[in-house]
């Protein structure tokens, strides 16, 4: 309790605005380094790629800018930190399948556990089977669980020929513990396995190598006792191999159970293998250094990964049929995968590469398509292009076009907190990528994303139908794509040049075939812009590099000069258009060219309505309200923002705040209420909310509203403007005049408050009124409506205004408080409840000598459950009785559930002049003395009472606070 009365006495501050409201803001973007959680690492080589059994991310990468080697990842690849202070170059790495705090890793000759997941680490005793001497070197490790204590095991080899490496056992919790040798005689190990079940059944598998043949060997739990099965290559002979990936063991593994094991060397491959019998599996022919796989025996699913590239296989039945993956992760080999603990219900699995844009990466179907999502060897030094979602305040999702040193398209679906790349021009038939580009029916059922770029030397275009999972090529596009404007999922204009002509093409289908091209002008095309009711009138606007505008009313079947008669071009250098229902507008990126506007059946040439100095313009955009937006080249030119861009003189202001320095902005996006730019001075995305291009919306007085204020003498006061606070609106601008002209010339009387209402001077008797707002900082938004009120004149009497119930209240008491505000020199009022809306047949009725004396009224008769009910008050006055109030209504509460046996009851209403009669035999006494819960519930209502008082007061004087 005492906690609720404290946020009742919390004071009254006004709402601040969001950050991202009025003004720019930036937004989260794929980022270099430890600041940017490592989503960008040039040079990053991502190897050994592990996953623990809380799910956190381990690998080996070395980013340049840091020395550290050991990265991990608690958000499935998102964002990396490096950890352990390590700055080993590691040869493997293995987490504990039980306990997501051990895991550990090895360098050529040592072996490092952490117990605290990765945060620090300790050596184990050093050089199992010697190595780090004698050309002996650790390849593998693996850690499982015995006796509660955890067993880890490392393979070695030995370079020299016809010397071998072993398998090599250690128990770290053993009173004195040493590496074990498992006495696997002559071979060399490529990688290791310790059995899912090693605590029953303590089985070891490896791929081994004796320098002419390539096996792989078994243990049961006894030194020396190992088994081998030799691996035969397409041809059924002897091969050695080069690499392997640690063998596959089902989660229900026994002794008789296949494994799976991938190999580099040889014919490569992937091999089923049980204790007497390995089969080379068809489909496959690559080499293959890293497998996964989930499941039991029978059909477990299987991701596996390429040595020489970032190539991945996939198999849903067993291994009896292989896909590759339609979009590989990026990079080059060797490329570790590894599956999620849920990879059979969501299909998760992570991939690790190396060389040019090795990354790790994301699949979430199987292995299917990868996207990219951290250690990321690639810059962003340039931003391109950007695709908002039309519905981005329900899915929050954005497309980012860059480059460096490769063309990428990033995927946010979360406003910019992750990333993911989804498309890059590293991958196979993918030259440059150039523009992107939503559906306008996005987030509709759709979910249709275009690409323009180049590929296989020609260019194209690429068509997405799942939100960026699949790109699909729809074949050469017939010139480079310098403009376009997408009307629907197939439909789409696209602006080329020949040589000698601008020319727009049309598909209807997506790309698949388009028209033979309409030529516009004899320059390149620069921008194209579709009609709002494109559906209905078919126009089209292009603007060129050489100042033309060109304008279709026929769906681009042919392009006439605007105006039509233009001998010249009316504007300079490369133009950008946008276009209203009956409005053109036209802005060049030329200095000191302004923004002109044509109308439509009203202009014969273009008019110019802004002209900001040094002003270079590179995209407009019109709002669903008529608002005018320009991206402004100059730089900290800012937006030019303008919500009356028809008006004969229109209002224009620069919106450049919380810019960085320098800030120039370009590719200018609107959608759903917000506006997108890239600042390509600094390389950031920034966006804004424009919460202040909607009206004001007034409250008070009522439009229309008689007998407004209180007559004193000759004048009348007592008068407040109220309107509803606007979003983002630090100031309001307010205009009064006696006539509907409320141009800033004519009017009696204007303002300018910090505050959503405003007291007047002292008005006129029996004046008619009219007022609006609109907010005035930090930017203008649009005036309110016009409303007007009629002030009062002498014998008139004000109606009251109701109170309590408030007007639609539900849940009110059987036996309600009617409150109503005062009306000067009210002698009473009358009050009339009825439960119908007509007030026909009330059941309550004060009126005449029943009247009441005071603003409110403890109703004294239960009134029946769960009803609506509908009330009013007028005053009465030496001068007469005012118009009734406006009619209000509320509904009682539903009536309460009984003990069994009692019936609960309001009680039958009585005639509203027997109400006030006192009852005829009163209820009997409980008691004389009231009890401690009686005390207790009295001081807390009377104390809630008193709060509300104080907040009450408070409120209004906050609010009708001069600015």
């Amino acid at each position: 309790m005492l906690l609720s009365l404290a946020g009742i006495m919390t004071p009254f501050s006004p709402a601040l605005s969001a950050p991202d409201e009025v003004s720019w803001a930036p937004v989260e973007i794929p980022t270099e380094g430890p600041s940017g959680n490592w989503v960008l690492a040039r040079n990053s080589d991502v190897r050994h790629l592990t996953v623990a059994a809380d799910g956190a991310l381990y690998a080996y990468a070395a980013p340049s800018g840091t020395s550290r080697t050991l990265f991990k990842s608690e958000d499935e690849g998102h964002s990396w930190f490096s950890t352990g202070n390590v700055t080993d170059e590691i040869v493997d790495i293995a987490a504990d399948p039980e306990d997501g705090d051990t895991v550990c890793y090895a360098t050529s000759s040592r072996v490092y556990k952490s117990s605290d997941g990765g945060i620090s680490f300790t050596e184990l005793p050093p050089n199992p089977g010697g190595a780090g001497s004698n050309n002996i070197t650790i390849t593998a490790i693996d850690i499982a669980r015995r006796a509660g204590h955890h067993i880890i095991a490392a393979g070695t080899r030995d370079a020299d020929s016809s010397q071998y490496g072993g398998i090599y056992l250690l128990d770290d919790e053993a009173p004195s513990p040493a590496w074990t040798n498992t006495g696997l005689g002559s071979y060399d190990v490529y990688s290791l396995t310790l059995s899912p079940n090693f605590t029953d059944d303590e089985v070891i598998t490896a791929a081994v190598s004796d320098e002419a043949g390539s096996y792989v060997a078994y243990n049961y739990g006894s030194p020396g006792d190992w088994n081998t099965v030799e691996l035969l290559d397409t041809a059924s002979a002897s091969f050695t191999i080069t690499g392997a990936a640690d063998p596959g063991l089902t989660a229900d593994f026994s002794a008789p159970y296949p494994l799976f094991i991938g190999v580099a060397g040889g014919d490569g491959g992937i091999y089923e293998v049980d204790e007497s019998h390995a089969q080379r599996l068809s489909g496959i022919d690559a080499d293959i250094i890293s497998l996964d796989l989930a499941g039991g025996a029978g059909t477990p699913r299987l991701v596996a990964g390429e040595r020489d590239s970032g190539g991945v296989w996939y198999s849903s039945d067993g291994g009896a049929s292989w896909d590759t993956a339609a979009k590989a992760p990026s990079g080059d080999g060797p490329t570790h995968v590894v599956i999620a603990e849920d990879f059979l219900s969501n299909g998760r699995a992570y991939a690790a590469t190396s060389g040019h844009e090795s990354a790790v990466s994301v699949t979430s179907d199987g292995g299917a398509t990868w996207n990219q999502t951290g250690l990321i060897d690639t810059t962003m030094s340039t931003i391109l292009d950007l695709a908002p979602s039309p519905e981005y305040h329900r899915d929050e999702t954005l497309f980012l076009l860059t480059w460096g040193g490769e063309h990428s398209l990033w995927r946010s679906l979360n406003g910019g907190s992750d990333w993911e790349r989804v498309f890059v021009s590293s991958l196979p038939g993918v030259d440059i990528l150039s523009l992107v580009s939503l559906s306008p029916g996005y987030g509709d059922g759709s979910r249709v994303v275009f690409l323009a770029g180049a590929g296989n030397g020609s260019p194209a275009l690429w068509k997405s139908s799942d939100n960026g999972q699949h790109f699909h090529y729809r074949g050469d596009a017939p010139g480079n794509i310098d403009a376009w404007a997408v009307v629907n999922d197939d439909t789409l204009f696209l602006a080329g040049y020949d040589g000698a002509s601008g020319l727009i093409y049309l598909t209807t289908n997506g790309g698949q075939s388009y028209t033979a091209g309409t030529e516009v002008g004899s320059n390149p095309l620069y921008s194209i812009a579709l009609s709002p009711d494109y559906g209905s009138d078919e126009t089209i606007l292009a603007g060129n590099t050489n100042g033309w505008v060109y304008r279709s009313t026929n769906r681009g079947v042919s392009f006439a000069p605007l105006p039509a008669d233009a001998a010249l071009p009316p504007l300079n250098g490369s133009v950008a258009v946008a276009l209203d229902t009956d409005t053109a507008y036209a802005a060049s990126d030329t200095p000191g060219q302004g923004i002109y506007r044509f109308s439509t059946g009203e202009s014969t040439d273009w008019e110019e309505i802004a002209s900001p100095a040094g002003a270079r313009f590179g995209q407009l955009v019109v709002s669903a309200e008529g608002a005018l937006y320009a991206a402004n080249l100059k730089g900290d030119g800012g937006l030019e923002r303008c919500l009356n861009p028809g008006a004969t003189a229109p209002d224009f202001e620069t919106v450049n705040q919380w810019l960085e320095a320098g800030a120039t902005l370009n590719k200018l996006r609107l959608g759903d209420g917000r506006l997108w730019a890239i600042d390509t001075t600094n390389v950031s995305l920034v966006t804004l909310v424009d919460s202040l291009a909607a009206p004001v919306t007034l409250s008070s007085p009522d439009d229309r509203e008689r007998g407004v204020g209180t007559l004193r003498g000759d004048s009348v006061r007592n008068v407040e403007l109220d309107w509803e606070v606007l979003s983002g609106a630090t100031k309001y601008e307010w205009r009064l005049n006696d006539d509907d002209d409320l141009d800033e010339a004519s009017v009696l009387f204007e303002g300018s408050t910090g505050a959503s209402a405003k007291e007047l001077p002292d008005l006129a008797p029996a004046t008619r009124y009219y007022w609006r707002v609109r907010a005035s900082e930090p930017l203008l938004s649009r005036w309110s409506e016009v409303w007007s009120f009629t002030t009062a004149e002498a014998g008139e009497v004000k109606a009251p205004e109701l109170v309590s119930p408030e007007d639609g209240a539900s849940g009110v008491d059987v036996r309600p408080g009617f409150q109503w505000r005062a009306v000067a020199e009210a002698e009473g009022y009358e009050l009339v409840v009825s439960s119908e809306d007509s007030g026909h047949d009330p059941v309550i009725l004060k009126t005449d000598d029943y009247c009441l004396s005071d603003t409110d009224w403890e109703c004294n008769i239960s009134l029946e459950y769960d009803t609506a009910y509908y009330w009013k008050v007028r005053a009465v006055t030496p001068a007469g009785r005012s118009d009734w109030s406006k009619l209000a209504t509320f509904t009682t509460i539903p009536e309460p559930v009984s003990p069994p046996g009692e019936v609960a009851s309001p009680g039958t209403p009585v005639p509203p002049e027997a109400a006030e009669s006192p009852p005829k035999s009163p209820p009997p006494a409980l008691s004389n003395t009231p009890t401690w819960t009686e005390y207790a519930l009295g001081a807390l209502i009377t104390s809630l009472v008193t709060l509300s008082v104080v907040v009450v007061l408070l409120l209004r004087k906050l609010r009708r606070r001069p600015p």
